[in-house]
């Protein structure tokens, strides 16, 4: 070989040469050293899954939706679970998988017509639905409290967490009187007094008092002034000799 070709095949391979180092430095090695820098996790809970692309993306990360499940709070679209977890370090470019909330569980309204208000309210909470509006109608012949009808209806699919209207039947108002005095009266004529006003009359008890005739109220419970239904017992004390 020729001198003046062993200086070009040098020169050959030295400009070779030159290019690869340059390849690698300026475009294999920030590849490989871009590939292993780690960053921090962000938290994506609670983000709308618009929001949590976004967050994600801006970390140089990717967000993987896995599934979504039900959530008593959260609503629908709304992150309710990451995997790593917020403040990890993971090499950029990896994944965050994420599960969405799907709402509230779904479920059946119960039957609560027949039940007393209280049993309704009972039934309601212990399958996670709220008691919404009652409505009193009263009504002759029907048991206290009693539930006549619902809305929605039995058996319709409602989110667990909302409201149950009620229709309650209660029965009429009893008829409510003044408790008047009676003392000084005499027993029998306050015993018919009481007998038309629908309230029983207890054992009339005796207390003597020599100056007053015989068969005088001197006592009364309830007292005067009060406010009684029709129905409610009253106690008279008289007066014996």
């Amino acid at each position: 070989m020729k001198i003046w070709q062993l200086i070009l095949a040098i020169l050959a391979f030295a400009f070779v040469f030159a290019v690869g180092l340059l390849t690698f430095n300026f475009v294999l090695m920030p590849r490989l050293v871009h590939r292993h820098v780690e960053v921090r996790v962000p938290d994506l809970i609670g983000l709308q899954a618009s929001e949590a692309y976004a967050r994600a993306e801006a970390s140089g990360l990717v967000m993987d939706v896995r599934h979504n499940d039900a959530h008593p709070t959260a609503p629908p679209g709304q992150v309710i679970d990451q995997r790593p977890l917020a403040g990890a370090s993971i090499r950029k470019a990896r994944t965050i998988a994420v599960v969405l909330s799907s709402g509230p569980p779904i479920g059946s309204v119960p039957l609560l017509t027949g039940l007393t208000g209280e049993q309704a309210e009972s039934t309601l909470q212990r399958q996670s639905f709220k008691t919404g509006r009652t409505l009193v109608l009263r009504r002759a012949g029907t048991v206290a409290g009693a539930v006549g009808m619902q809305s929605p209806a039995t058996g319709a699919r409602l989110r667990k967490g909302e409201r149950v209207d009620l229709l309650r039947f209660d029965p009429p108002l009893q008829k409510a009187y003044l408790m008047p005095d009676l003392r000084g009266q005499s027993l029998f004529a306050v015993r018919d007094r009481i007998g038309r006003t629908g309230c029983p009359l207890a054992p009339v008890r005796y207390r003597r008092n020599a100056d007053l005739p015989p068969n005088t109220i001197v006592g009364q419970t309830p007292r005067a002034g009060t406010r009684i239904m029709k129905g409610e017992t009253i106690a008279l004390v008289a007066s014996t000799r």
